[in-house]
């Protein structure tokens, strides 16, 4: 299954996941989108998917795009 891919011609932090498009827009992004990638490629699902829902609800961290 592959959940990620990277949007050619995006920005560096977006991703794709399940169909949809995130971006990392925190002050920390840098190191978000490092994090949510790690997290995809090991195959964590349910920590990618927790991650976005925790950032989408409490920061102004991750966007849906």
């Amino acid at each position: 299954m592959d959940n990620l891919k990277q949007t050619s011609n995006s920005k560096f932090h977006q991703f794709v996941f399940e169909g949809k498009t995130y971006e990392c827009i925190g002050e920390d992004r840098d190191w978000q989108i490092k994090q949510f990638r790690f997290a995809i490629e090991d195959r964590q699902w349910v920590t990618v998917k927790n991650r976005i829902i925790n950032q989408l609800k409490w920061g102004p961290i991750l966007k849906q795009i």
